[in-house]
């Protein structure tokens, strides 16, 4: 009677069937990619009336600043929906906002303001005279700036480590973990793509899809740092 029992609970649970998770998974993501794109209205504002002209291109990364919360909180909630039981996107959204603010802002700030300061010098090259080769030097600096800021904004997602470890953590697990490093700097084609061929737009309002790959992509990130530096 008991199995029978269990077996009529486990037929009856709206988890339980593949068109039921799948039903899950899109309402997960909807509903975090709605609260990161409300969350994240004021800087779109201001992204849109800076616009694309190159001179602005230094003041993109700083205005991109006061999103790190709102990453870091999305990522939270997609690493938690694998082990969690309860359908509660939106609580583990705010939970990791509430949990992660101060720590991703004071991890996330310094890429910025280092790829502010890659960017402005790109943008004088050309009126200083200085050789394209330049460039591509900056560019590739600027690359590796964005994948520090991006392993900072995960381990100080995940963890709750002081600043400057986060710091060198980041640094250093970028060659450690080249593999997860390249899926990153994957995702980050996969972004600047998107916003050349289409519109910001179209990053900002997809963006969740993005945190997903990115919080599958760093679990071996995740993994070494917890088996190392963890009790």
């Amino acid at each position: 009677m008991a199995v029978e029992t269990a077996r009529q609970h486990t037929d009856r649970d709206p988890g339980s069937g593949v068109l039921s998770r799948a039903a899950a998974f899109v309402y997960w993501h909807l509903l975090v990619g709605v609260l990161m794109c409300v969350a994240e209205l004021p800087v779109v504002a201001l992204l849109f009336f800076l616009g694309r002209e190159a001179a602005n291109a230094a003041l993109v990364p700083l205005c991109l600043i006061p999103i790190a919360p709102v990453l870091s909180a999305g990522l939270f909630a997609m690493r938690a929906r694998a082990g969690s039981e309860d359908l509660a996107p939106a609580r583990f959204f705010l939970r990791g906002l509430r949990l992660g603010w101060a720590d991703s802002l004071r991890a996330w700030a310094p890429a910025m303001i280092a790829l502010a300061a890659v960017a402005g010098a790109i943008v004088a090259l050309r009126p200083a005279g200085l050789p394209t080769a330049y460039a591509g030097v900056l560019v590739g600096i600027g690359v590796i700036v964005a994948l520090w800021g991006l392993n900072a904004l995960v381990i100080s997602t995940v963890f709750s480590f002081r600043t400057r470890d986060t710091l060198r953590l980041a640094v250093f697990y970028l060659g450690r973990k080249w593999q997860a490093s390249l899926g990153v700097l994957a995702l980050l084609i996969v972004a600047v793509g998107v916003v050349l061929v289409s519109t910001e737009a179209v990053l900002w309002l997809f963006q969740v899809v993005w945190v997903s790959f990115l919080a599958v992509i760093t679990q071996p990130l995740v993994a070494a740092v917890t088996e190392r530096f963890t009790a």
